[in-house]
């Protein structure tokens, strides 16, 4: 998509991608089409992590980077290495405040919260500018270790 500018997909498996409106309404529905996504691809690592992940990072994109008739891009992709990259998308091209400061929110604060708990999720976070405007945020989850004798009969698939 062109809308995406610097989101390459070298190395990567399976790709996906969809815009949403820039509305709090829209972050739920995120929710639903990641794990949707991530469930059709058979994705190893955690579901429900990567949800609230990209949860997390579609809300501030709303917060931070509204425009009026702009929308919101998610792109999911799943490289080579099995590791999945999250991408999310908006007009804004400045970051909003607490971005570059890794330490926890204060017990009073109200917002904030989001890419601190992304990280405890184990994911890692990087930006960059879009080519033509805006920003992207991108956060990397690993996949779960492939467990010794995978594919053996009797193994327990973990569902939340």
């Amino acid at each position: 998509m062109a809308e995406h500018g610097a989101c390459g997909s070298e190395g990567t498996a399976r790709e996906w991608s969809m815009g949403y409106v820039m509305g709090h309404r829209s972050v739920p529905l995120v929710r639903v089409h990641v794990r949707r996504q991530l469930a059709l691809w058979g994705w190893r690592g955690d579901a429900q992590d990567a949800a609230v992940v990209v949860s997390e990072l579609v809300t501030n994109a709303i917060q931070y980077g509204r425009r009026i008739g702009r929308r919101v891009w998610v792109r999911l992709a799943v490289r080579e290495d099995g590791a999945l990259v999250i991408d999310v998308s908006d007009p804004q091209a400045a970051l909003p405040p607490r971005v570059p400061d890794q330490s926890p929110p204060g017990p009073e604060e109200e917002r904030g919260r989001g890419l601190f708990l992304a990280r405890g999720l184990g994911a890692e976070l990087a930006w960059f500018p879009r080519e033509f405007a805006g920003k992207t945020v991108r956060a990397t989850l690993a996949p779960a270790p492939v467990p010794a004798g995978d594919g053996d009969v009797g193994e327990t698939l973990r569902l939340r």
